[in-house]
């Protein structure tokens, strides 16, 4: 029993005369009584009698009916799920993410990418980078966003690069300035990443090769919680220009020489192909990603 046979018998239910289904299904009379002949055949039943000129169907077919109209809808829906995760509108998004793209971006651009995907469902976990990367070994989740460096294979994951940022509150005096050094925060207190941090390290070498006093009064993982402590008062410090953006509209940037590198990372599965949903968004994430010409 073919799906074809089903569709010219719910047709010819439908619509009473072999001509009219034979319009609906653009096949030609012959075609359609050849087929309910062989619907017939191969289901044992007499579908259709002949009175008055007229066909009618028997009661059997209008049992059959009741169960070819079930298969029909099962085929047609299963081909609308097919078309939906073609065109990327149902399936699975799950991103593993360190908490300064997690908390702000990361749920903006997937609340944007499912506006027109009504069916996907979304998954975000956050942890350090490290962790994130541990993540990635388990194969749960289709993308990966981590600081730089880790351990990943090479052939995995796509870098992105950027020229820190000094942040400075608003009424901050060093606003006036329009390019920041070490010696001009010689003293001034600062909130940094962690000591075991690359961009530590890179501030730690920069302010002694000036032999200015770095003044570290706090200390903290994530950049989203430096901006905070910065804008609360606290004290000036170092941000990228692109992930930490969202958290840092009360603050003035700078630009900062020499320059301090930070570096993230896209993670990609290394045992499976990325589905076309994960693909799909990881062209939008790389869009907010990718720094400005004029901050490279």
């Amino acid at each position: 029993m073919r799906i074809r046979q089903l569709e010219c018998f719910r047709t010819l239910m439908l619509h009473g005369t072999m001509t009219r289904a034979a319009e609906l299904l653009g096949i030609s009379q012959p075609a359609i009584s050849s087929t309910i002949a062989n619907l017939e055949h191969e289901t044992g039943l007499t579908l259709f009698v002949r009175r008055g000129g007229r066909l009618q169907p028997t009661p059997e077919a209008r049992l059959f009916y009741v169960e070819a109209e079930r298969a029909l809808e099962a085929v047609e829906k299963t081909s609308r799920v097919a078309q939906e995760i073609r065109t990327g509108k149902r399936g699975h998004l799950a991103v593993a993410a360190y908490a300064s793209v997690s908390i702000s971006l990361l749920p903006r651009l997937m609340a944007q990418f499912s506006k027109e995907r009504p069916g996907l469902q979304l998954k975000i976990i956050t942890r350090n980078s490290q962790s994130v990367q541990e993540l990635m070994s388990t194969q749960q989740f289709d993308i990966a966003i981590a600081e730089l460096p880790l351990d990943y294979p090479t052939a995995n994951i796509e870098v992105f690069s950027y020229e820190c940022m000094c942040m400075l509150p608003a009424e901050h005096p060093l606003t006036a300035l329009d390019v920041i050094t070490p010696s001009d925060l010689d003293g001034v207190p600062f909130v940094s990443l962690f000591k075991g941090d690359p961009i530590y390290q890179q501030l730690a070498k920069a302010f002694s090769e000036q032999g200015a006093v770095w003044n570290v009064i706090a200390e903290t993982e994530f950049f989203s919680t430096a901006c905070e402590l910065v804008a609360a008062g606290c004290g000036v410090g170092i941000v990228d220009p692109v992930v930490s953006r969202p958290f840092t509209e009360k603050l003035v940037l700078k630009p900062f020489l020499p320059t301090i590198r930070y570096d993230i990372a896209l993670l990609y599965p290394t045992h499976e192909a990325l589905s076309s949903v994960a693909l799909d968004f990881v062209d939008l994430l790389k869009e907010h990603l990718t720094p400005p010409r004029s901050i490279r």
